[in-house]
């Protein structure tokens, strides 16, 4: 074998190592490294060699040196957390009506000073003690009396109508016919399931100990309903609204599983999209939508109509989309060269990595929108074409001219490179319009619920039930968005909707959209006032 084969050789079996080692790190980083994705700091960078690409022919730019050794700060694209420790207490406005109870301790009229006997008087009393009582909610059995009247003349000899006048009162509509399930019921079924996680199989273990026997499939048949009957117009309504008049939308989906779906085998991957209302709009929602596939074709029955601006991952069944102006998450091009280096022995990113150049060039982008967070957008947008711009050049410059150097690259970095490049375009609409974010992170953050939630109920049984799982998400966070009691907001839709003469007018159900000004007050949360409860009297 001449020397070249075995180079050659040699060359395919360290790609192969790589590329092996480099999944293996993502395993490990996946099941036991942190959450977010973080470059060292100077700090940890000062007795280091930088990344070089071009070492062996020493055509290193010194700019691009410069920047690369430059301080990383740590990047969080998901909202920073508040560092204010939370401090217990009671919501004003919520519970301003809640009975205060007291119990006082008093001594008995005949006991005596213990000294010499004589009568005590009474000098002062303070709190000593607060203490939050809950009361447990209580099952109650309600029955619907019609009373029926009858004419005494109506049908007499005096009368002349020969045949008894009727007449019964007027009873609110049953929720659903034949069925035990009322308003209250039916919304903590759903809000402990939509809003909460909680599976149907355990809550028909918590129904069970309060002496309510709610088999699951009966609950779950109920949910359907529901949403058939009275929320699924609503839906509809909330879904043409925010096509019709938001300028920015997020979009995203996530994998689920159907058990029942014609032609379709049970383990088969189906699809929970979601569409999230921009950080600046005044109607502030988000619509799910079940779906079979991850097709082109959903995309644009799904964003039928549309013709704003629309931030997305790098999928692409949103490139066929028509008359809108399509940004793509800077987030996810990031963690492409994130994943792309490896991890050295001491566990420590390795930063002479080729794929450390690129996540430098996005943190600096991500900097720069740290900076000018809170200016008008047109002055974004001219910080953007001033600060943000040069970098991108570069760093589109030195992806394309990565890709076509004679170098051994991983699948990793040559995936990121290949994403970066095919996607320059979407990349780069930031820089023209400061309405468009940086990231796709307003969709990932209205769909983690349905994600997490998904570990827990696993899948929907049937395709009527994945519908209705879109309904309650669409519903409950779009009311999340908008500050409304979630519990209250439920239960206030199924006291109304099914008492209404036309569930599909449009014009009667905008006053039930989670945005609408006519909303009573008492379904509002009230986040920012409450009173600090002080656990004794200092």
């Amino acid at each position: 074998m001449s020397y070249e084969e075995l180079l050659e050789n040699y060359n395919k079996l360290q790609l192969k190592y790589e590329n092996t080692k480099l999944e293996l790190d993502n395993l490990k980083r996946i099941v036991f490294g942190v959450k977010r994705e973080y470059t060292p700091k100077q700090e940890q960078l000062e007795n280091s060699v930088q990344c070089s690409l071009f070492d062996k022919e020493k055509e290193v730019d010194e700019e691009l040196q410069k920047q690369v050794e430059e301080n990383v700060e740590e990047l969080t694209v998901y909202r920073k957390k508040n560092k204010r420790k939370t401090v217990a207490g009671i919501k004003k406005e919520q519970l301003k009506n809640t009975e205060i109870q007291v119990i006082e301790y008093k001594l008995n009229p005949e006991e005596k000073c213990p000294e010499c006997g004589n009568e005590l008087e009474e000098v002062s009393k303070e709190i000593v003690r607060k203490e939050i009582t809950y009361i447990p909610a209580k099952i109650l059995i309600t029955n619907y009396v019609q009373y029926t009247y009858k004419c005494k003349k109506c049908g007499t000899k005096e009368s002349e109508n020969a045949s008894s006048t009727f007449v019964k009162t007027q009873v609110p509509k049953a929720l659903l016919a034949h069925s035990f399930a009322s308003p209250s019921l039916s919304t903590e079924v759903i809000y402990q399931k939509y809003y909460l996680g909680v599976p149907l199989y355990r809550q028909e273990k918590m129904w069970d100990d309060k002496g309510l026997v709610l088999p699951r499939n009966m609950m779950a048949n109920w949910n359907i309903k529901i949403s058939e009957y009275y929320l699924e117009n609503l839906y509809k309504l909330m879904h043409k609204k925010m096509k019709a008049e938001s300028e920015l939308l997020h979009c995203d989906e996530s994998t689920m599983q159907c058990n029942k779906e014609v032609g379709r085998k049970a383990t088969s991957n189906s699809y929970m999209w979601v569409l999230s209302s921009g950080e600046l709009e005044k109607q502030k929602g988000v619509i799910f939508k079940y779906s079979p596939s991850r097709n082109a074709e959903t995309a644009k029955e799904f964003l039928k109509d549309y013709k704003g601006i629309l931030v997305t991952d790098g999928y692409a069944s949103y490139n066929d989309l028509e008359d809108i102006t399509h940004a793509e998450c800077w987030a996810h091009c990031r963690r492409y060269f994130y994943e792309s280096i490896p991890l050295l022995d001491n566990k420590k990113m390795d930063t002479t990595a080729t794929g450390y150049v690129g996540v430098t060039y996005c943190d600096k982008l991500f900097e720069i929108e740290r900076e000018i967070a809170l200016l008008s957008v047109e002055e974004k947008v001219k910080k953007r074409q001033e600060k943000s711009k040069p970098i991108l050049l570069e760093f589109f410059e030195w992806v394309e001219k990565t890709k076509n150097m004679k170098l051994i690259i991983n699948n990793k970095l040559n995936k990121a490179l290949t994403y970066a490049s095919n996607q320059r375009k979407e990349l780069s609409e930031f820089l023209n319009d400061g309405r468009i974010p940086l990231t796709n992170s307003l969709a990932e953050r209205a769909i983690r619920p349905f994600a997490v939630h998904r570990k827990n109920w696993l899948f929907a049984d049937s395709v009527e039930g994945a519908k209705a799982n879109a309904v309650y998400y669409s519903l409950i966070e779009s009311a999340k968005l908008n500050n409304l009691n979630i519990e209250k907001y439920i239960k206030y839709l199924l006291d109304t909707i099914p008492q209404m003469d036309n569930t599909s007018n449009e014009k009667e159900l905008e006053r039930y959209l989670p945005w609408s000004k006519e909303l009573p007050n008492e379904i509002l949360n009230f986040q920012g006032t409450y009173e600090e409860l002080k656990l004794n009297n200092d």
